[in-house]
């Protein structure tokens, strides 16, 4: 088999998967969209803080993303960090929902 042959072969056992290129941007794709998230919670929170309104919902979102994202990095790294900052994100993450629910129990 020459390596024609091979890669036609691979191209066709893998034509629905991405390629190394692919994967970069469907990955980079991910980041680029955290960051926008980030930014706009961040641009509401501090538009409620300004009228003093509550803005614990957009805490929320971003703590619960920060803390699937560490745990996710724990889990294929094994860094202690990433475990620790889970833990810590994870925990804001409940606080800041208990606080947005019981803002409205009141």
């Amino acid at each position: 088999m020459d390596k024609k042959d091979i890669l036609d072969q691979n191209k066709r056992q893998n034509r629905h998967s991405l390629d190394e290129r692919e994967q970069r941007i469907y990955n980079a794709s991910f980041g680029i969209g955290a960051v926008v998230v980030g930014v706009l919670c961040l641009a509401f929170s501090i538009f409620k803080a300004v009228h003093h309104q509550m803005f614990y919902e957009f805490a929320a979102i971003i703590t619960a993303y920060l803390c699937t994202t560490f745990f996710y990095q724990y889990k294929n790294l094994r860094n202690k960090f990433y475990l620790a900052a889970g833990i810590l994100s994870g925990v804001a993450a409940v606080l800041t929902t208990v606080l947005f629910f019981m803002g409205y129990m009141q």
